[in-house]
């Protein structure tokens, strides 16, 4: 189903639920790589981003999954034009590592702790990703399990 989106830039275009990509790269060229320019915060980029998707799929009674879909849109391009943005070398860098996240968290599961232990060592070490991390922490746990059941 085609639909016209009205972006809070301004900007309105056709959306087509099975080809969302297009939606995708004005979002990461007109907002995210605009505001992260303007205020050298990743952080708080991703998140404008991720309140302008929450906002379309509201307002226009979207798929809740584009939101991810959206996040790893910004993923495939965090090696192209956006790590030529100062300092987000560092994020890409940290996605890249995140089997050092899963085998930390499998040392946790291991170590023989109980549950309640396990939880709070768990949310220390995730409390300094971002909502963005956490949400390729999760893909990468989902991969690691999922691989094993095969």
């Amino acid at each position: 189903m085609v639909q016209k989106l009205k972006m809070s830039t301004g900007l309105e275009l056709e959306f087509d639920e099975e080809a969302p990509k297009t939606l995708f790269e004005i979002i990461i060229s007109d907002i995210l790589i605009p505001k992260y320019k303007e205020n050298a915060d990743w952080n708080l980029s991703l998140n404008i981003i991720i309140q302008e998707m929450n906002r379309l799929i509201k307002e226009y009674k979207l798929a809740p999954e584009l939101k991810l879909k959206l996040l790893n849109r910004v993923e495939e391009h965090l090696d192209k034009d956006i790590e030529e943005l100062t300092g987000v070398a560092k994020i890409e860098i940290l996605f890249l590592n995140m089997d050092d996240y899963v085998e930390d968290i499998k040392k946790l599961i291991s170590a023989g702790l109980d549950k309640e232990e396990i939880r709070h060592q768990m949310a220390l070490l995730i409390q300094p990703l971002t909502l963005f991390e956490i949400g390729e922490l999760f893909i990468q746990l989902g991969k690691e399990a999922f691989l094993k059941c095969d």
